[in-house]
């Protein structure tokens, strides 16, 4: 289950078995001085903190590699339109927070409990915090729920009853 919230999270089976080997690492190391250790939420916590100094040490990376590309002028760049990558690329480039209860909610289909309890907030907390999460989610894709309306202003005004 940690490795494919790993996988979830950073997209590459080695990478998820390296962060998994931490959150068991650092639990083995913990074993003595806590109960709780080998609980869900503590080693989803530990995951997020080590999938947080991942992203962060892709973020160093992709700097690097985009100064480098600049500098070689000519380098082909490959799209693919494809709609799971691209919802994909979407989570990723979202805050943290918004990505975490994305992931937990649609990738590893953790219940709004099993949530609350790793995220140490109430169920209601969650899932205000996925509402928004998916909202943001829905702009960065440029889709709406009501596409097909008309404009967002015009379907303002049908709702605000001008």
């Amino acid at each position: 289950m940690i490795v494919t919230a790993g996988f979830n999270r950073l997209g590459d089976l080695g990478a998820a078995e390296d962060a998994a080997a931490e959150v068991f690492t650092a639990a083995w190391r913990r074993r003595s001085e806590h109960e709780t250790v080998f609980t869900l939420p503590w080693l989803y916590t530990t995951l997020r903190n080590v999938t947080g100094s991942e992203y962060r040490r892709r973020g160093r990376a992709s700097r690097r590699y985009q100064r480098l590309a600049a500098e070689a002028p000519g380098h082909p760049t490959v799209l693919i339109d494809d709609d799971a990558i691209a919802v994909r690329q979407a989570v990723a480039r979202m805050r943290s927070d918004d990505r975490e209860v994305i992931w937990m909610a649609y990738w590893e289909e953790l219940s709004r409990e099993e949530m609350a309890e790793i995220l140490g907030c109430s169920v209601a907390a969650v899932k205000v915090r996925l509402h928004r999460a998916r909202e943001r989610l829905r702009r960065r894709l440029g889709t709406d729920e009501t596409a097909g309306e008309g404009p967002v202003e015009e379907r303002k005004g049908v709702h605000d009853g001008r």
